[in-house]
């Protein structure tokens, strides 16, 4: 069931994720939203957005040291965009263990299958996507950094790295959301495909 909301967004149950259909029409309205045809690129671009809502409820229970929300795909919502990205997910406090990495491995499976990203490259979006979201929301780096590790070491995920330039913290990414491959965009800044020396030249810069 859909529920739209004034802000054109629509609430899906999280159980939607694990429907093939759903997440080829999310997928494909994502690519046509960037202008890629290629399924591969926007599936990892949709895959890299949801990732990080979908671990950013924990990390901010964590942060605070309250209940996790169990992030099971039935006890979950999400905000569903006009262009198929979920960019926030809603889930449930419980006194049981997360399980968050059941339903990553689940939806990792569904865009594999969709647009034949590979399983290694969307778990180590999931990596990156901790290591981003730990240190956004927590009050200094040094605690985020360690909420990520402590995090990824929990749920059986890859460990995010991280890399100290000019006394600011950032995640020394494993992953690659292709954007550079969409007509019109470049690479980011921080992509682990460009040279160490420029990656850490155009960081310094920021």
């Amino acid at each position: 069931m859909v529920e739209e909301s004034a802000d054109v967004m629509s609430r899906v149950r999280g159980d939607v994720l694990a429907e093939p259909a759903f997440v080829e029409r999310a997928i494909a309205a994502m690519s046509a939203s960037w202008g890629t045809d290629a399924a591969r690129v926007g599936g990892t671009l949709w895959w890299c957005m949801l990732a990080s809502a979908l671990v950013d409820p924990v990390i901010r229970a964590r942060l605070v040291n309250t209940a996790e929300p169990t992030m099971a795909l039935d006890s979950i919502e999400c905000e569903l965009r006009p262009d198929g990205g979920i960019d926030r997910v809603y889930g449930t406090a419980t006194t049981e263990p997360t399980a968050l990495h059941q339903t990553l491995a689940t939806v990792i499976d569904q865009v594999a299958t969709v647009s034949g990203a590979g399983k290694a490259a969307l778990w180590a979006v999931v990596a990156d996507a901790i290591g981003n979201r730990a240190l956004d929301a927590a009050g200094t780096q040094a605690h985020g950094a360690k909420i990520a590790t402590e995090l990824a070491a929990d749920i059986g995920t890859p460990t995010p790295r991280f890399i100290e330039v000019n006394a600011r913290t950032f995640v020394n990414r494993i992953s690659c959301c292709l954007v550079f491959e969409v007509p019109t965009c470049e690479m980011c800044t921080s992509c682990p495909k460009r040279p160490k020396a420029e990656r850490d030249a155009r960081l310094a810069r920021i």
